[in-house]
């Protein structure tokens, strides 16, 4: 069973006014969203600390611009092709350590990724299933990826934190880069001055670092000379923030009131992932059948499911928001609620329904389906367990359970990461999908969509792969899933297509 990732992400989406306001000349900006990573290697990353933290200290080949579309990074363009990218890599960037970063530099970094002895998690999100091979040309100055199989969305994976490119001397140590202690191995504009576990992480930015990246709409403020993150209880944050140890955060939803009608705090949400009713389409569960899914789906008013989940998330229409390329955004694909014809068909029928304590209050997500289920005269038995049994029992053990409320850590932000839990092949059988659905035209079109040659052509599949599945009721979209922030007058940070970048925090003039 894959390892259960945090889901919080740190944002804010414009200026913040709170507390007492930024000390005068201040040039440290002091947070509480970095809690002990497990490594400073970006292709070796697995928690959301760990990414807040490389995205830092490394730079990527491509970043999103603030309504989501790629921009230059390391690379000031590109040409892409079903099996081929070929990037030209920007002059005059350098390492921590003065060595620049060539495109040898480049091809050195991504080809460590690529390596299936490295073991990164993140291999197949940014070169697809295939095995890559990444060439580097000096005279011309570019990196080719050549990848083993078409693979689409190579853009979305190069602009991941986990797709960072690490310096030579970082890979010449690939035990003091896991540590932070190669300072050399930093391509981005922080490196890491000062890491105690279970204490605080500090960050110094580089004196001789110029290769910000360029938005739509240049940033307010200043770049932070230091960036301190202190580690401590959850519950401790809030009162941080009021007391004004710290300057900004993401809070919990049960201590966001007290901050409300205080005019001198901010609040504002990020997008990490999306909130779903998963069916197990099984042999011998009753959701296999279609009718009893549309029956199902007939019971759920999604804005109250909303309002349970995450009450600061938006409505969705596909397993993705609508900052996502080629994401579907017609509702009326979606079924309506009506009790008498879920009635009709669900009556008498027996479902077994899992969930999680951490999905909505005490598991209140799953006590909703159940409290409708019920209505329609179903007979349903309702087990909520922490998460970790919670998601064994999706990954292992499928004849367990019926129905559940599921949630994606979407570190990509793409279509396909999402939908291809509920098409395609199934989890054991080299896929991802959880629920063993058996829909050929979905699952034919996403694996089209991931290896077109042009984005029109990829949204076209994606369109189809995403109306069969609605159709066929594979899944119900519910919302994003969302991580609410709190921050002090004098700091503001940006959120590059709704997604967090530690990297646009700023101190406000």
């Amino acid at each position: 069973m894959p390892a259960l990732l945090c889901a919080g992400a740190l944002a804010l989406t414009g200026c913040t006014t709170g507390g007492d306001g930024a000390q005068a000349g201040t040039d440290t900006i002091r947070g509480a969203w970095i809690e002990d990573p497990t490594t400073f290697d970006p292709a070796l990353t697995q928690t959301t600390d760990d990414y807040r933290a490389v995205r830092l200290a490394y730079d990527t080949l491509v970043r999103r611009d603030l309504d989501g579309e790629f921009i230059p990074g390391l690379a000031e363009s590109w040409e892409v092709a079903a099996d081929e990218v070929t990037l030209t890599i920007t002059e005059g960037r350098t390492c921590a350590d003065g060595t620049e970063i060539t495109p040898a530099v480049v091809a050195d970094s991504l080809a460590y990724l690529a390596d299936p002895a490295t073991n990164s998690l993140h291999t197949s999100g940014v070169f697809g299933g295939g095995e890559a091979t990444v060439t580097a040309d000096e005279a011309a100055g570019t990196v080719t990826i050549a990848l083993g199989e078409p693979h689409s969305e190579v853009l979305p994976g190069l602009s991941i934190p986990q797709a960072g490119i690490i310096c030579p001397a970082g890979l010449d140590d690939l035990d003091g880069l896991a540590a932070g202690t190669v300072e050399g191995a930093f391509s981005g504009p922080y490196v890491l001055t000062e890491s105690r576990t279970g204490v605080n992480y500090r960050f110094a930015l580089r004196e001789d670092y110029d290769a910000w990246t360029e938005y739509s709409e240049p940033l307010p403020g200043t770049p932070a000379a230091t960036l301190e993150f202190a580690v401590g209880a959850e519950d401790a944050v809030a009162n941080q923030l009021l007391t004004g140890e710290i300057d900004v955060a993401p809070i919990e939803a049960e201590e966001l009131g007290r901050f409300e009608g205080d005019d001198s705090y901010t609040f504002t949400t990020a997008v990490t992932g999306e909130y779903y009713v998963m069916f197990n389409h099984r042999e011998g569960s009753p959701f296999e059948d279609e009718e009893l899914r549309r029956a199902a789906a007939h019971l759920i008013d999604r804005d109250a499911l909303r309002e349970i989940v995450d009450p600061e998330g938006s409505l969705i229409a596909t397993l993705g928001d609508e900052n996502m390329q080629c994401a579907n955004t017609d509702e009326s694909l979606l079924l309506e609620q009506d009790m008498d014809a879920a009635a009709e068909v669900l009556d008498g029928v027996s479902v077994d329904v899992l969930g999680s304590h951490a999905i909505g209050p005490n598991g209140a997500a799953t006590i909703y389906l159940q409290e409708q289920l019920r209505a329609a005269g179903a007979e349903v038995e309702l087990r909520n367990t922490d998460v970790g049994s919670w998601v064994s029992q999706i990954y292992d053990e499928p004849d367990t359970w019926d129905v559940t409320v599921y949630a994606t850590v979407n570190n990509l932000g793409t279509i396909s990461w999402g939908l291809t839990t509920v098409i395609g092949a199934p989890y054991g059988d080299g896929g991802r999908n959880l629920t063993h659905s058996d829909n050929p035209e979905a699952a034919e079109a996403a694996e089209a969509a991931l290896t077109a040659a042009s984005e029109e052509e990829m949204c076209g599949h994606w369109e189809t792969a995403q109306r069969a599945a609605l159709d066929a009721v594979d899944f119900i979209p519910l919302s994003t899933v969302t991580q609410s922030i709190v921050g002090r007058d004098g700091f503001s940070v940006a959120t590059p297509g709704g997604r967090e970048d530690a990297t646009t925090l700023r101190v406000l003039d």
